[in-house]
Formats: structure tokens, sequence, C-alpha cells
């Protein structure tokens, strides 16, 4: 069975989340892929999260220091591999049951394929499904530059050889580096989409992503104008009128309110793309499982 699918390494990157990790580990291990490598960068948490990692000596590779940061943490893991086939998951994140034997068929199918991601859905603290991951589509560049980052990072595995000749992942990105690896990626090989739940993306509130903000969406910016995009795609300024609409309520004077308005009547006005995007159903599911997410995170801090 090793010889028939390539081998597979997974990185994790970890700090302080001694509560979610052993769900992804165990997520990881049950996989029933026996041409498997997982490997865990610890940055030196003083949680229960060694304590669970001493737990699983021989059955996987970890450290715990200090490191630089998450993609620190990932490039680290990645030198440190040997499979042909990379993915990495997130300490509070986890495989669906059956992923990487789903993942590994297509690249044994396709030889040329550099990249394969399919579906995922969010799930809470207490591994309850909230919704599924509505942005995901089937692949295309002008998709991916133009209106939106539809592919959910813990469901994408790629090829060393593919990873290494788009450069690897930009270690002084904080919410975009693997943004900026698809899109270097989409350069340089194919894109496959399998249309299966491959993971499972936790929602906790207090994730980078969800309190990102404009600094969040600068750096996006800052990303896509390496790919040859000058503002701000158009699923992006959508979110950006979402987080004006939030913020001008946020202080009574009359001028503050005003301010943020006109800021979001701009995002979306200046943006054909954007308008039209707002004539989509998946736009509409998209803003709906938004708004799922914030409800779940609220009845989390509430209890």
């Amino acid at each position: 069975m090793p010889g028939e699918f390539p081998s597979i390494s997974i990185v994790t990157p970890s700090y302080q989340h001694g509560q979610y990790i052993e769900r992804t580990i165990q997520s990881v291990l049950t996989q029933d892929y026996p041409n498997l490598e997982y490997l865990v960068l610890d940055g030196g948490s003083t949680d229960k999260t060694v304590e669970i990692l001493k737990r699983y000596d021989g059955k996987l590779i970890w450290t715990s220091q200090p490191d630089r940061g998450q993609s620190d943490a990932i490039a680290r893991g990645f030198a440190g591999s040997h499979g042909e086939i990379l993915g990495w998951l997130n300490s509070d994140d986890a495989y669906a049951p059956g992923a990487l034997r789903a993942v590994a068929e297509i690249f044994a199918q396709y030889p040329d394929v550099g990249v394969v991601y399919g579906n995922a859905d969010f799930i809470d603290a207490g591994d309850r499904f909230i919704a599924p991951c509505a942005h995901i589509e089937p692949f295309s560049r002008h998709r991916l530059l133009h209106y939106s980052d539809y592919i959910v990072q813990p469901a994408a595995f790629f090829r060393r050889i593919a990873f290494e000749a788009a450069g690897g992942l930009d270690c002084s990105l904080r919410w975009a580096m693997d943004y900026d690896l698809w899109l270097k990626l989409a350069a340089k090989t194919r894109f496959h989409y399998l249309p299966r739940l491959l993971a499972h993306y936790r929602w906790l509130g207090e994730s980078k992503t969800s309190v990102g903000g404009a600094a969040r969406l600068e750096e996006v910016r800052s990303v896509v104008r390496r790919h040859g995009r000058r503002t701000l795609p158009a699923y992006f300024r959508l979110e950006a009128v979402r987080m004006h609409l939030a913020q001008a309520f946020e202080n009574a004077s009359p001028a503050h309110v005003a301010r943020h308005l006109a800021a979001a009547l701009a995002a979306v006005a200046s943006s054909p793309r954007a308008i039209r995007s707002l004539m989509s159903l998946q736009t509409w599911r998209t803003i709906r499982t938004g708004q799922l997410l914030r409800n779940s995170a609220r009845r989390g801090a509430a209890t």
C-alpha cells in the first residue's frame, strides 16, 4: 500500500491550543493513510499542549520551542519533512475522515495537478457544526485574483515540487500567507477542485482572520498588488463594507457615522465586480454564513 499512493507530510503549527490540539492530532492519525509523516511544531506553549504531545511520541514528530509565528513554524516544518505532498493543519482545525486518501487518489490520477482542494465546514469550540464554507468554488485564477480567496486552507494540499517552484510561504505575512501562496501556485501549476468534505475549520471568534479587521484587508491589498491587481478583490470589498457599517454605529457622533457610511458606499460603488457580486446567490449564502459565524462567536463568549 505505501507504494500505491504518494507520501504525504502534514505540519501543524501550534501555540497555546491545548484545548483543541488533541482533536487535531487524532483527525490526522486516524486517516488510515499508511504513507504519512506528521509533524507538530509548537511555539513553546505553557498550557497542556506539551503534555498532550508527549502522549503521541513515536506516532508523530514534535518540537516545542519559541518561533517567529505561524508561518515560520509551517515553513520550518515543511523544510524538515520528506513527503511528496504537503499540507498544514492548524492546531484547532481537523480533517474529515478519509480526506488524505481522497486527495492522494487525485494526485495519483493526475500527475500534472499541483494543488488539490475541497470542501470544508465551520465548527465551534465544542465540535458542533455551524455552517458549510459557502464561498468555496471550482478553480479559476481570474476569480481567485479578482473576486475572492475561495480556497479554505485546511482543505488544500500541494505537491512539494510546486510549493518550492512557487517560492514557498512568505513568512512576513500574518493573515494572507495562504492567499499569497495560492496565487503564486496558480502561476506555476494546475489546480483540481474535489467536491467532497475534507476539513473542519474551527471558528472561535478570536482567530487571526476574524479579528484582523482593517489591518488584514490592507495586507490582502498588498498581496494582490504583487500579482497585478491594484485594489481589493470584490468579496474583500464587501467585507470592508460590512466592517464600516459595523463601525459606523459604534459611536453616536454624526461625523463618525457619516465617515464610515461614506467609506462603505465607496468600497462597493467604485467596483463593478463588487456590484455584480451582490447579484449572486452564492454571495448572499456567504454573507449568511458570516452572520451565523458571528452569532456562534457571541454565544460562545456568553457561556
